[in-house]
């Protein structure tokens, strides 16, 4: 995976970069149509229609969250005409039988801002240089169609360990991980 040449600088921002009115004006809403759901014969793509989107107080406990994770883990952010148009985090907490793992807790772009390549850049700068001192990173995706193809357009492959705190937290969503480059990605 490359970041086009053309691609806005990457931020990593510290938790006083991140204050409680940060996401206020971020437009989160996803209109899902289709989704992927485990079936008898592997997944399947179902009709199941709703609107994802947070409420103000889900955007100031996300806000806390990624406060905290941007003091000892990642969070990566992607500024656009004055205005946050995405951001990444990636929780510190060592993952799996060997610890090789590290989980991009949130992958976002501003819905205004889709469709440019913005979430690939993201995911890019995010997996470049074994983030955190991991081999691989687990991401445990939203069921929509067009989030879990773009999760493998940009080689993202199956879990092949399962983290069972996340799987009860959100049993709906594709486990999935992608391999960490050794490549380093210089953020302003």
């Amino acid at each position: 995976m490359s970041i086009r040449p053309s691609a806005p600088p990457i931020r990593r921002l510290s938790p006083r970069d991140i204050p409680a009115n940060w996401l206020d004006a971020f437009q989160r809403r996803q209109d899902v149509d289709l989704v992927y759901r485990a079936g008898a014969d592997g997944r399947q793509c179902v009709a199941e229609p709703f609107i994802d989107d947070w409420s103000p107080a889900e955007r100031r406990e996300l806000t806390r969250e990624l406060a905290r994770i941007a003091a000892d883990g990642a969070v990566l952010a992607l500024d656009m005409d004055g205005g946050l148009a995405g951001f990444a985090a990636i929780d510190p907490q060592a993952l799996g039988p060997d610890g090789g793992y590290r989980q991009l807790k949130e992958l976002q772009v501003d819905r205004r801002w889709r469709g440019r390549g913005l979430g690939r850049a993201l995911l890019a700068a995010a997996a470049a240089g074994r983030a955190l001192g991991a081999d691989a990173l687990y991401i445990s995706s939203h069921s929509a169609v067009e989030t879990v193809d773009f999760y493998e357009a940009c080689g993202c492959a199956p879990a092949r360990w399962l983290y069972a705190p996340q799987l009860a937290l959100e049993p709906f969503d594709c486990q999935l991980e992608l391999a960490l480059s050794a490549q380093t990605v210089d953020f302003t």
